[in-house]
């Protein structure tokens, strides 16, 4: 009588095993395997490649409009002026969305798209200075407005009584004045600066 181990066979048994029938079947079938199956199985393969290849290219166009997109926002807080950036990013969106309309001309398109998108990201560094340079120029006449009315108010607030009562002296320099005293004393006429 055979003790339990022996009556169920280990799991590198049955590997074994599997591979012995696997092999065994390969060799009865062998005769399936031809040059020219190998052949068409090459043909085959390279037929498909352009199309997962445009498929991949899409996706990456895709990927790199967004993070265009994402960097032009930064951008455009920074205040930078996106405004022909943006209408680029929007032909290349047009121009990877009409890749569906004409298939013909998909590796074309695609390559286009790159390009203009590839055209924007290297214009966003130099957008992001002139935003910045704009954004300080606009801080320093906005200081230097506002300090010029604060020292128009601060200077007329000072100087137009003097300069009010000097006019009115000048305009009133040969005035005649009567002196009224009161009651008991004369009067006399005074004429000043004559």
């Amino acid at each position: 009588m055979q003790s339990d181990e022996c009556a169920y066979p280990s799991k590198v048994d049955a590997i074994h095993i599997y591979y012995m029938i696997s092999m065994k079947y390969m060799r009865q079938h062998i005769h399936l395997f031809t040059p020219s199956l190998a052949l068409i199985l090459v043909v085959l393969l390279l037929s498909l490649t352009p199309d997962v290849r445009c498929e991949f290219e899409e996706e990456q166009a895709i990927a790199l409009l967004r993070e265009v997109y994402s960097k032009l926002a930064e951008a455009e807080m920074a205040g930078a002026d996106i405004r022909d950036a943006s209408q680029q990013l929007n032909k290349a969106l047009i121009l990877i969305k009409s890749v569906d309309e004409n298939p013909l001309d998909k590796e074309k398109l695609l390559q286009e798209a790159l390009t203009i998108i590839r055209d924007v990201d290297s214009m966003i560094p130099a957008l992001i200075d002139e935003g910045r340079r704009a954004a300080f120029s606009r801080n320093i006449y906005t200081a230097l407005t506002i300090s010029s009315i604060v020292s128009l108010i601060i200077s007329s607030y000072i100087f137009t009584p003097r300069i009010f009562w000097n006019l009115w002296l000048k305009a009133r320099k040969n005035w005649l004045i009567k002196i009224v005293a009161d009651k008991g004393r004369r009067v006399r006429n005074d004429r000043r600066r004559s």
